[in-house]
């Protein structure tokens, strides 16, 4: 047999089977409480993101509403007679939602002399693009990227940069 101290191959084989039944399901518990923890924070962290940029979306919508005011399509037009003349194309389609003007169609012209559907510039400008979706010159010009502004370094880096 063995000497004294050694424990008998039915008692080890105990221990180590109580020992899993214990630590597998802390281990488990573990993992499962980090991540509900995880998922709880970055829905916290992406619910205030998203209520500041709401608020960002709301001030760039004002600001392009102070520089560019919207108009009925007719009206617009009637003042852009010299551009119909002087372009091979006709200007009767919003190339955001590729549909027709109406002649009572709130639209907001650019200083490129390209014209949108109020509703779809908005939406285009809320989502911040900065330029004209047909030549890319800035819709209001003189204005410093707001991409550029938006990022600080004060802000952590997202988990994905960390990686």
């Amino acid at each position: 047999m063995g000497t004294g101290g050694d424990p008998p191959k039915k008692v080890l084989g105990e221990r180590t089977s109580s020992a899993i039944i214990i630590i597998l399901p802390c281990i488990f518990a573990i993992v499962l409480i980090t991540a509900l923890t995880t998922a709880y924070l970055s829905s916290q962290r992406r619910r205030r993101a998203n209520d500041v940029d709401g608020k960002e979306q709301k001030k760039r919508l004002e600001k392009l509403e102070s520089h560019i005011k919207a108009e009925p399509f007719l009206d617009w037009t009637s003042k852009e007679k010299k551009l119909e003349s002087e372009c091979s194309y006709s200007v009767n389609l919003c190339v955001i939602c590729l549909d027709d003007f109406t002649d009572d169609s709130q639209v907001r012209a650019l200083d490129c002399h390209h014209v949108f559907h109020q509703e779809c510039l908005d939406t285009w400008f809320a989502r911040w693009n900065e330029y004209c979706p047909l030549c890319h010159k800035p819709i209001i010009p003189g204005a410093k990227p707001a991409r550029e502004r938006r990022r600080t370094w004060d802000e952590p880096a997202p988990v994905a940069f960390i990686i």
